[in-house]
């Protein structure tokens, strides 16, 4: 349960990081180098909660921590952007510091779920190998059980009779 609650979380910080992306870009002049740079942060800023959106209807853990991982991928690209455009454009520093900021805890969140999910992945896949580990156990101890009870019977019947 504590998964769902914290995917609804980072589902709501993404869509609402990509709105004030949206809003930033549509003050900004629009001369040919901040068109260059809005864009590239257009994209990347709301492709993070598009890419959110596609992990909570993957399809497996695997298809879910992918997903994720792009998103996160997708957050520090927004943050090299916003960095990019506060050194070249001082005078947006005030809500740039606070995009930034956002885009820090989405960084942190994401990451987060990924450790946590494939940590559980992993213990998940461990538990499955150690109980196919057991029945091949199982199955060799059988096997081998039967192969050496018929070579003692061989052997026992090979001995001389007193």
């Amino acid at each position: 349960m504590e998964q769902r609650r914290s995917q609804s979380i980072v589902q709501d910080k993404s869509f609402r990081f990509a709105v004030h992306i949206v809003e930033y870009i549509r003050r900004q002049q629009k001369d040919h180098v901040n068109l260059v740079l809005n864009r590239q942060l257009l994209r990347s800023g709301t492709s993070i909660g598009a890419n959110v959106e596609e992990a909570l209807g993957g399809q497996s853990s695997k298809d879910f921590i992918s997903k994720l991982a792009i998103a996160a991928k997708e957050a520090r690209e927004a943050g090299y952007w916003l960095r990019l455009i506060r050194e070249t454009q001082p005078n947006n520093h005030p809500e740039l510091a606070s995009l930034l900021a956002e885009c820090g805890e989405l960084v942190k969140m994401l990451n987060s779920i990924i450790l946590t999910t494939r940590s559980k992945l992993l213990i998940h896949e461990n538990s499955e190998l150690r109980t196919q580990n057991s029945a091949l156990g199982k199955a060799v101890d059988s096997e081998l059980g039967k192969s050496v009870d018929s070579e003692l019977r061989t052997q026992n019947s090979e001995l001389p009779r007193s």
